[in-house]
């Protein structure tokens, strides 16, 4: 299929950077255990041509969350595994395409989770041709320990969906919805982005026998009074023509974050939450992401 990139153990490493300066490379975990209340996401950007790093960490449990993001002022190390490392958060490759860890060291709660994969890694297509120049997602297992500053030990066993990323990126398009969801034995994985008024769709639906990418998706946002998206009823379609209808809500009120970013003529919003999805076709409630951005301009 055109846009299909076919993926190798390399591809887990750092790719060499085109001259634009928001080339990035970048890792992203999520986790959810509905059945200890506990669940988060993870993500690491690394900009050669700027010379930065981005770390986030972001823990939701008990109606609280605990979020951490470090922007290193230093330049990026040379040895890949220690670029993937800032004194608090680290992230450490066990073996390539089948499974990572994630150790994190803060101040009220740490957490050292393993991430193995569940389901091959699938190459996310071209989408919008504004985020990568290349995107791979993989379901996993992600388990471990989190330990709370009162002396709490709570073990985790969960499903998750990782992703990575590399090339430039343009964080400022009109907008984009994403949605991970996992089930006993099957994971969906979609991205719908507006670039200039037209809506391109990316993803695929991934099983232990294989993938079938994403035809289209069609979804419709719920919002809280106070303006925040919650929840959404997604119909999303395979290559297949097999039709997966999701009402998807947030696990709790506060088992989300939002980040903001300013550019001349405008501001951009990212809300990225873990959520409960409830499939028609399936008969069955699932675990996962919802995540939306959007971008108001001001000139």
């Amino acid at each position: 299929m055109k846009g299909i990139h076919r993926l190798t153990e390399i591809d887990e490493y750092a790719h060499e950077a085109d001259e634009n300066q928001d080339w990035r490379e970048s890792y992203y975990f999520n986790w959810v255990d509905i059945d200890s209340g506990i669940s988060g996401f993870s993500t690491i950007g690394l900009l050669p041509n700027t010379k930065k790093r981005e770390f986030v960490f972001a823990l939701f449990y008990d109606q609280e969350r605990e979020v951490y993001f470090n922007e290193p002022s230093d330049s990026i190390p040379e040895d890949f595994s220690k670029s993937l490392a800032d004194g608090v958060l680290s992230y450490e490759l066990i073996e390539p395409l089948k499974e990572w860890r994630i150790v994190y060291r803060g101040k009220s709660l740490q957490a050292d989770i393993a991430w193995p994969a569940r389901f091959s890694a699938y190459d996310f297509g071209i989408g919008s041709g504004t985020s990568w120049t290349g995107h791979f997602e993989q379901s996993g297992t992600p388990h471990g320990e989190i330990k709370f500053s009162d002396g709490r030990v709570v073990r985790i066993q969960g499903l998750g969906e990782r992703d990575k990323s590399w090339g430039s990126r343009n964080w400022h398009i009109e907008s984009w919805f994403a949605l991970h969801a996992q089930f006993d034995d099957l994971s969906i994985g979609i991205r719908r982005d507006v670039v200039n008024g037209v809506a391109q769709s990316s993803g695929g639906i991934s099983t232990a026998e294989g993938h079938i990418p994403i035809k289209n998706v069609e979804f419709v946002t719920k919002t809280h009074e106070s303006g925040i998206p919650i929840g959404a009823k997604t119909r999303i379609v395979g290559m297949d023509d097999t039709v997966y209808s999701l009402e998807s809500k947030l696990i709790t009120p506060t088992s989300f974050v939002r980040f903001a970013r300013e550019f001349p003529g405008g501001s951009t919003e990212l809300y990225e939450g873990m959520a409960v999805h409830n499939c028609r076709e399936l008969d069955c409630t699932g675990t996962g992401l919802l995540e939306w951005l959007y971008t108001r301009q001001t000139k």
